[in-house]
C-alpha cells in the first residue's frame, strides 16, 4: 500500500483493517478464467487488490497494548470451478501480552479461528490525524490459516503486511 501521496502530505489507509492477503495469490487467482472476487457487508476492494474491512467496535488499551479490535465484512475469492474457495468473514485483531492474532468467523457459527499471527512494530500504534495507526504489520499463517488456503501455504508462511487505522475513541 502506498501510504505516502507525496513527502509533504502522507496518505493514510482508509479507516479499518486493510490487507492484500497475499498479492501473489490474488494475481494468480485473477489469471483464472472463472475467477471471482467479492467484498460485501462492510468490506470493499481498494487500490485494485487490497481489501478493507470497516471498524466494528472493540477496545484497545494503549498502556498495556492489549484488547480486541473488531472489523466487519465478507471477502470471497474463488476459482477452479469451485475447487478453490477462500472466505474472510468479519476479522478481529486480538492483542495480548503474548502477541497478536487475526481471527475470522465462520458463516452460521459463533466460533472464530486464528487465521494469522501478527507482528506489529514495537512503537505501534502511532497517532495519525486523530486516530491510531498500525503500519505494515507483518503476518504469518496459523495452522488453521493454512487449512483456509487448502494447505497450499504452510503454517508460518509470511503473507502480505496489513494496516489498521481506527478512530482515537475506539
Amino acid at each position: 500500500m502506498n501510504l505516502h501521496a507525496d513527502a509533504d502530505h502522507p496518505a493514510l489507509p482508509p479507516l479499518g483493517l486493510t490487507w492484500g492477503i497475499k498479492r501473489s495469490f490474488v494475481r494468480y487467482l485473477s489469471s483464472l478464467p472463472d475467477a471471482q472476487v467479492s467484498a460485501t457487508d462492510g468490506a470493499e476492494i481498494v487500490e485494485g487488490s487490497l481489501f478493507n474491512f470497516q471498524p466494528d467496535g472493540g477496545s484497545f488499551d494503549a498502556a498495556t497494548r492489549t484488547g480486541v479490535l473488531r472489523f466487519r465484512g465478507d471477502v470471497r475469492l474463488s476459482g477452479h470451478y469451485g475447487m478453490m474457495f477462500v472466505q474472510l468473514l468479519d476479522p478481529w485483531v486480538e492483542f495480548t501480552a503474548d502477541g497478536a492474532v487475526l481471527t475470522i468467523g465462520e458463516p452460521g457459527v459463533d466460533t472464530r479461528y486464528p487465521l494469522a499471527t501478527l507482528q506489529a512494530a514495537p512503537d505501534s500504534p502511532v497517532d495519525a490525524e486523530g486516530g491510531r495507526l498500525w503500519e505494515g504489520v507483518q503476518t504469518a499463517l496459523s495452522a488453521e490459516g493454512s487449512e483456509t488456503f487448502n494447505d497450499q501455504y504452510p503454517a508460518g508462511q509470511p503473507m502480505d503486511p496489513l494496516f489498521i487505522r481506527i478512530p482515537a475513541t475506539a
